[in-house]
């Protein structure tokens, strides 16, 4: 039987009860035995699209499924369970193209404004709010890419929400195409993150000091010897005492 390791999400309704009801289906599914499950973790949602944050968790099953009929089995528990990622609008095929063209229909050419619709459809669907969201994240130590389907997942080795909860059932696992174990995996990117953000911070700082006013330009009337001592000690001559009205004329 092969090891396959699936993560979950969901960041709508109540989401532990959609990641338990996930698993259970999971579970229930034939030719699937549900093994080792992670902690539930919250995370903040990625992608740019404005939205609740995540419950994430992962889990490891023995099946005898290929991987394509794992995908097909992880979709239909997210339709089950609600959610519409099958509401893209599905591009036509070659094939579909002609039988349009034989049957004497014109095939619509969305504009410009309903491109950018649908790509932000798209995109909003891909990184958008979701109920329960199951991923393929590796299939024993295959390396597939295909129409639908790419193992390992493609984003595997970027995102701590998943690397966090899969290094807890098989931190000793190796990613097949980095050669590289889960744990390490998730220290570098812990570590990568950590000077993304001292480089932020480092840039904030730099730039509040361009602001900053130098020291020898701020002048104060109550004190002559601010500007008039520093002109006196480049021209190399003694300074001339002062009285309260002539230094505030001398700073105008």
């Amino acid at each position: 039987m092969s090891k396959v390791y699936i993560g979950i999400g969901s960041n709508l309704g109540d989401r532990q009860l959609n990641i338990d009801k996930a698993l259970e289906k999971l579970k229930s599914k034939k030719n699937i035995q549900l093994g080792e499950i992670s902690s539930v973790i919250e995370t903040s949602p990625v992608g740019g699209v404005k939205q609740p944050d995540f419950l994430n968790a992962c889990c490891r099953i023995d099946t005898t499924l290929y991987p394509d009929e794992i995908l097909t089995a992880l979709k239909s528990i997210e339709r089950e369970m609600g959610r519409g990622r099958d509401s893209i609008p599905k591009k036509l095929s070659v094939e579909e193209q002609l039988k349009v063209l034989e049957e004497g229909r014109p095939i619509e050419r969305p504009s410009a404004d309903k491109q950018a619709i649908k790509k932000k459809s798209a995109s909003d669907q891909i990184w958008g709010p979701r109920i329960i969201d199951l991923d393929i994240l590796l299939y024993d130590d295959i390396i597939m890419k295909g129409n639908n389907l790419i193992v390992p997942h493609r984003l595997l080795h970027e995102r701590v929400f998943v690397l966090e909860p899969l290094s807890q059932i098989a931190p000793d696992l190796i990613h097949p195409v980095f050669k590289k174990s889960i744990k390490d995996l998730l220290l570098e990117r812990r570590s990568y993150i950590s000077i993304d953000n001292n480089k932020q911070k480092l840039l904030t700082k730099e730039s509040n000091d361009a602001t900053r006013v130098p020291v020898l330009a701020q002048l104060h009337h109550d004190s002559p010897k601010t500007f008039l001592g520093l002109i006196c000690r480049l021209l190399r001559i003694s300074h001339p005492k002062l009285s309260k009205i002539d230094t505030i004329n001398e700073a105008h």
